[in-house]
């Protein structure tokens, strides 16, 4: 299999549970432990990250900013998390106390009251703190996706 065969397996996805499996099926058969080689399973997945890394819409109705989707990509393999756009912001809860350390390189900052990590661009801060609920009013919520124990949730305007 060539890198544009593989690439090519790829083509057309729309979100990232369809990458997945696509990426899962692939590795089955590249992996230098069922008759593949360690350059196409190197190969697979290069490709593989590069998709993750660099924009895949989560459904075609709900297109996240291009810097959500970065962060987000960089958090969406670890297992027992939630994880809630609302808006431009991104909230993480669940089993986060053991990538604490990575949640900070990526600039998530600790939200003591509600319990919760988030992101968002720098913006100016907001002189009246409103709770989760509230925000969730004012810009609606969708559920995007729900797996086992990764629950991604988009909340759009």
């Amino acid at each position: 299999m060539t890198h544009s065969q593989i690439e090519e397996q790829f083509k057309g996805i729309e979100g990232i549970n369809e990458a997945k499996k696509i990426y899962k099926q692939l590795a089955k058969k590249l992996h230098p432990d069922v008759r593949g080689s360690d350059e196409l399973f190197k190969m697979l997945n290069s490709i593989y990250n590069h998709i993750l890394e660099n924009g895949i819409y989560f459904s075609n109705e709900s297109k996240f900013d291009l810097e959500l989707e970065k962060i987000i990509s960089q958090i969406l393999h670890y297992e027992n998390l939630i994880i809630k756009v609302i808006g431009s912001w991104i909230w993480l809860s669940g089993d986060t106390n053991s990538i604490k350390n990575k949640l900070k390189e990526l600039n998530f900052k600790w939200a003591s009251k509600k319990k919760m990590w988030y992101y968002r661009e720098m913006r100016g801060k907001n002189p009246k703190e409103k709770t989760l609920e509230e925000i969730k009013n004012k810009y609606g919520y969708e559920t995007v996706k729900t797996k086992n124990l990764l629950d991604l949730q988009l909340i759009s305007k």
